[in-house]
């Protein structure tokens, strides 16, 4: 005869059943403003009032403030919707793409609504010059967008055309559209190439950092992981010769030297905690894969973008 089981006790019970458990997901503050496309519609505005501070001499106005962002928002939010319709859930992937996979719905009516709103104020206070810049920006947009989602042999695109060169390219021209309608100057073209270096630079950090979760990352292009060290000291170069035979503006030397300085220390810890997110930063719809806390630091990836204007326009 075989003696009986010992029962469970309260205690192992407990134990049993918070490890069945899916903890719910908690993600922080700083998250939302990356799930919901705010932070890049913020570092617009802040380098739009860089640019038109720096060669202009005057703050922008709210509409200028707002088609931007606005605009950034939608082409932001489009993305994502793309890659989020081709998002595998079994797999680990990124918040924001799983975001915009399940609520697709709400997220194309906000879309929509947003879109609405910008037609209606470009329509109503943007003079026909900036309607006419702001077609050609287009014009990349609608490029970038099919050259990444829809052309043939998507990869070979890639390769030739990194994504990551293309949005920086796109957000130097449309931080500084304005400005170039009211000042262009050879000063300025040299302002928006070393921005639009900054800007990829900014997307190769994060794209690196991110790798690890992101389905739409592609290894085969990802390069020497010294490229974003190599852009940021070039950025700075630039910066500081400009201001130095006076071809930049002191503000947008300052911005420049700033926001490549705390790019490259960001990355910098990055590497030395890790290559890219670490494994609670992954997110699995697994059954039996706990879901973790979502990577506090990597959604906060544009602060070197987003903090450097505010202080250095606050000191100069």
């Amino acid at each position: 005869m075989q003696d009986p089981e010992p029962s469970p006790t309260p205690i192992t019970t407990l134990a049993s059943i918070q490890q069945s458990v899916t903890p719910a997901e908690r993600l922080p503050l700083a998250c939302w403003l990356n799930v919901l496309s705010l932070d890049a519609a913020l570092v617009a505005m802040l380098w739009q009032f860089v640019f038109l501070l720096a060669f202009c001499d005057r703050t922008p106005r709210w509409h200028e403030s707002f088609v931007l962002a606005a605009v950034v928002w939608l082409i932001y939010v489009a993305d994502r919707l793309l890659d989020g319709s081709r998002l595998d859930l079994s797999r680990p992937h990124l918040v924001r793409h799983r975001m915009h996979h399940q609520h697709a719905r709400i997220w194309v009516l906000a879309w929509t609504v947003v879109l609405l709103a910008a037609s209606s104020v470009v329509v109503v206070w943007m003079d026909a010059a900036a309607i006419r810049m702001g077609l050609l920006v287009a014009t990349l947009v609608l490029a970038y967008g099919a050259g990444v989602h829809f052309w043939p042999g998507r990869s070979t695109v890639r390769h030739v055309f990194a994504k990551e060169v293309q949005i920086g390219v796109i957000f130097a021209a449309g931080v500084s559209l304005i400005a170039w309608l009211e000042s262009p100057s050879v000063s300025l073209a040299l302002a928006c190439a070393a921005s639009a270096i900054l800007f990829t630079a900014n997307c190769w950090a994060v794209a690196e950092r991110e790798s690890v979760a992101d389905q739409n990352y592609d290894a085969s292009r990802s390069g020497n992981s010294r490229r974003g060290t190599l852009a940021t000291f070039a950025v700075s170069c630039l910066a500081g010769a400009g201001g130095f035979v006076g071809w930049l503006p002191w503000l947008m030397v300052a911005c420049l030297l700033a926001g490549s300085s705390a790019l490259l220390a960001t990355a910098c810890w990055w590497r030395r905690r890790g290559g890219g997110l670490s494994e609670c930063s992954r997110w699995s719809a697994s059954a039996n894969v706990r879901r973790p806390w979502f990577d506090r630091l990597v959604p906060m990836a544009d602060w070197s973008l987003i903090v450097s204007p505010m202080i250095c326009w606050a000191i100069l």
